[in-house]
């Protein structure tokens, strides 16, 4: 029995196994016919595709080179790491080993972003990656404020039809104008997901180091006391079902639920959060979509939450108020720190307007934005007044989007008809995002 390997030590002596496989009479090259001809290990190719490309069939006559034309052909592919071929009497068999396939893109973008300033970034996606069958998606995102880094890889029927697996990595280096202090945070959050009563439920548990640094001098005696590096673990359920469609001549409404549990570490918390999205069509061309949130965090025991644990509002989250521009404050005399609170609720509803209607990809809304923050479980005094009130804040405005091939346009003008001392606000807000 002879064979033929496509690697490089074997290609030294190609020509010698080749004439064993078809034999040899004083030298010579002696043809021979297979009766059958046999294809092993492929999975991405039929045994139709792989002999057609090495030009082989059964019946017909074979001199080594033959053989060796074959290996070159099918080697020329790309497709394959490791070719054999062997003859067992009337029989050859081909067995090949296929490269692993997989799916990529690689995207980069540019944009402005009134919550971070001028931003580049780059997503990495592919499918079946390395062939073991996970999908993984990285992004890079680099502003003048914010610079992240994402992974996740995921396999979505590692267990079963209906359950994956995952893994989520992030890093985050946060240095906001309108803050006393800076922050990072790393974490790794291994998960499960599966679908469940039409919906998708999630099990995970989340490794977490966060460091704060640069606090201000002047800043409040309360984030001050926040000041260096802890680290938490956290088993985590959500539930998501449902989701709107804009598209759809019905109301469609989507909703997801998440729960954070403090295992170990420095500070055990207990993380809710909540989020109702709703899309309806109106009469008359209009149309109403709304986002309801709602978060509470908590210590378990004589555990407090820290700034970047606690909640804030403005920006996106709430239209004519700066990124964390609503906060349960610290306010001693012409400083003003932003605590954040341990709970917040907001409530954004746009009306979609008929107009610039035939034009692809355009909408022109109004917009009611209601939101507040409160809650503070910090044991430390305060250094001035403490403003931890329940308050609403509202804000009413006027935006318009578009959305391009290569990426989307969103601006506001936003005017805030309730608001406390030390709110931060914003009229103007602006979003472009492109990628290419």
């Amino acid at each position: 029995m002879g064979y033929l390997r496509s690697t490089a030590a074997a290609c030294a002596v190609c020509s010698a196994i080749a004439a064993s496989i078809i034999g040899s009479t004083a030298g010579a090259d002696v043809p021979r016919a297979f009766s059958q001809i046999i294809v092993n290990g492929n999975a991405r190719f039929s045994d139709q595709d792989v002999l057609a490309t090495a030009n082989l069939r059964p019946g017909e006559i074979y001199y080594a080179d033959d053989l060796r034309a074959a290996i070159e052909a099918l080697e020329f592919t790309g497709e394959f790491d490791f070719i054999r071929i062997r003859s067992e009497g009337p029989r050859l068999i081909v067995t090949v080993d296929e490269t692993p396939s997989y799916e990529g893109l690689l995207t980069f973008g540019l944009g402005y972003d009134s919550d971070t300033g001028v931003f580049g970034g780059a997503v990495l996606s592919l499918e079946n990656a390395l062939g073991l069958g996970a999908d993984v998606l990285g992004e890079i995102i680099v502003a003048q404020e914010v610079q992240t880094a994402r992974l996740r890889v995921f396999d979505n029927d590692a267990l079963s039809e209906t359950t994956g697996v995952g893994v989520r990595l992030f890093y985050g280096a946060y240095e906001y104008d309108n803050t006393l202090f800076d922050y990072e945070r790393m974490s790794i959050a291994p998960y499960v997901q599966a679908d469940v009563g039409g919906g998708q439920i999630e099990a995970r548990v989340t490794f977490t180091e966060t460091e704060i640094s640069d606090v201000a001098s002047t800043a409040s005696a309360i984030l001050q006391g926040d000041t260096g590096t802890q680290d938490a673990t956290e088993f985590g359920l959500s539930y998501r079902f449902g989701a709107t469609n804009p598209n759809a001549n019905r109301l469609t409404w989507g909703a997801l639920v998440s729960v954070d549990y403090g295992i170990a570490g420095d500070a055990k918390l207990v993380r809710s959060e909540g989020q109702v999205n709703v899309f309806a069509p109106l009469p008359g061309g209009f149309a109403l979509r709304s986002t309801l949130e709602l978060g509470h965090v908590a210590g378990q025991g004589s555990a407090v939450t820290r700034a970047t644990d606690r909640f804030v509002l403005g920006g996106a989250s709430l239209r004519g108020f700066e990124r964390g521009g609503v906060s349960v404050r610290d306010i001693d005399g012409a400083v003003v720190t932003d605590l954040g609170g341990t709970r917040f609720g907001a409530l954004r509803t746009d009306v979609v307007l008929p107009v610039l209607a035939d034009l692809p990809g355009v909408d022109v809304f109004g917009f009611v934005d209601v939101g507040r923050v409160w809650g503070l479980d910090s044991p430390v005094t305060p250094s001035g007044t403490l403003q931890n009130t329940s308050d609403l804040r509202t804000s009413v405005g006027l935006g318009a989007s578009y959305d391009f091939a290569l990426g989307r346009l969103e601006g506001y003008l936003a005017s805030p008809t309730s608001k406390q001392t030390g709110d931060q606000e914003q009229a103007f807000g602006l979003t472009f995002r492109a990628q290419f």
